[in-house]
């Protein structure tokens, strides 16, 4: 929720985000940085400044909210909400938790504005109003820059707006292989064989053989070359292998998500047809009880009408016959 004052320094450093935490991330697959020019991108910038405006004013818990939602692109609007933000998954999100009682997420509610505006419906805005006493948005972008480490919400220069040259290429290139070789312990034309040559793969140890010069000993030369393309090699495997995991982990626990959720929706359903069950049950008891009172005064009234009749006769029988002609 929002805070109401100025945050102050604590001990958990402030959650930083940029264009770089926009990844998409499909099943298995490796991990894919979301460009420009990609559909999850210019609604990603515009929720990635919403959460700089708010950081330094927000709760840890929301800044975590935000963070878990713009990471896994989950302000995406899908095409049939894109006119109407009650079809939007996080507005869903929040009328299921209002169904279980569960106060409105302000960290949504901030993705949500971003993307809609105006648009929101008036009884969402009144629900946040209701929890939080508020629907507006200061812009505390500045105080989030003042703290070490930030980034902007977007690249200030892309390769597309100033080509690289092939000169520059090949210097970042040889920079990326010298600082390769040095960590593994290439100087000055030495080697050594430490526990990450270890990894490399007997193939690429053969190719590193074969290089000899004329002294029949190792050429450095060579030998730097192919240990730099081995170790580029074996961090783009595992960067795969990782991205895989993760993928398959994420994948995994939304699954497990959807099926608690479907879990305790039957739950829920179930606790309602219960209570109605036991309600029709306790109101058809008491319309038996009632019917069974109003039947039992019936045959009370009904002995009681008998018994005058037969009282009303008894005293017609007793009553003296008039002599003739005398006057009634």
């Amino acid at each position: 929720m929002p805070s109401t004052r100025k945050k102050k320094d604590t001990h958990e450093p402030m959650i930083m985000l940029s264009y770089k935490d926009l990844v998409r991330r499909i099943g298995g697959k490796p991990p894919q940085q979301v460009k420009k020019g990609d559909p999850e991108w210019e609604d990603g910038i515009k929720c990635i400044k919403a959460y700089h405006s708010q950081a330094t004013v927000l709760s840890r818990a929301d800044q975590e909210g935000m963070r878990y939602i713009i990471k896994r692109l989950e302000y995406v609007i899908p095409p049939e909400a894109e006119k109407n933000s009650m079809l939007h998954p996080l507005m869903s999100r929040e009328h299921c938790s209002w169904k279980l009682n569960i106060s409105p997420s302000w960290a949504i509610f901030i993705i949500l504005k971003t993307l809609y505006g105006t648009a929101l419906p008036e009884a969402y805005l009144a629900t946040i109003r209701t929890a939080f006493h508020t629907t507006d948005l200061n812009d505390h972008t500045h105080e989030y820059f003042t703290i070490d480490g930030t980034e902007p919400a977007e690249p200030a220069v892309t390769e597309e707006d100033h080509p690289m040259s092939v000169g520059d290429k090949a210097g970042i290139s040889k920079k990326t292989k010298k600082r390769n070789a040095s960590a593994i312990d290439i100087e000055d034309g030495s080697y050594s064989t430490n526990k990450h040559t270890k990894v490399i793969g007997a193939e690429s140890l053969s190719l590193l053989v074969a290089e000899t010069n004329n002294e029949d000993r190792p050429d450095p030369m060579a030998i730097q070359v192919q240990l730099a393309n081995a170790v580029s090699e074996r961090q783009t495997v595992e960067g795969v292998v990782c991205g895989c995991t993760i993928g398959n982990l994420q994948q995994t626990i939304d699954e497990k998500l959807e099926a608690m959720q479907d879990a305790l929706g039957k739950k829920i359903e179930e606790k309602f047809a219960a209570v109605q069950e036991d309600l029709e049950r306790k109101e058809k008891k008491k319309f038996e009880a009632q019917t069974n009172e109003l039947q039992t005064m019936m045959r009370e009234a009904v002995k009681f009408h008998g018994e005058a009749l037969t009282r009303l006769a008894e005293l017609a029988w007793q009553r003296p016959v008039a002599p003739q002609g005398a006057d009634v």
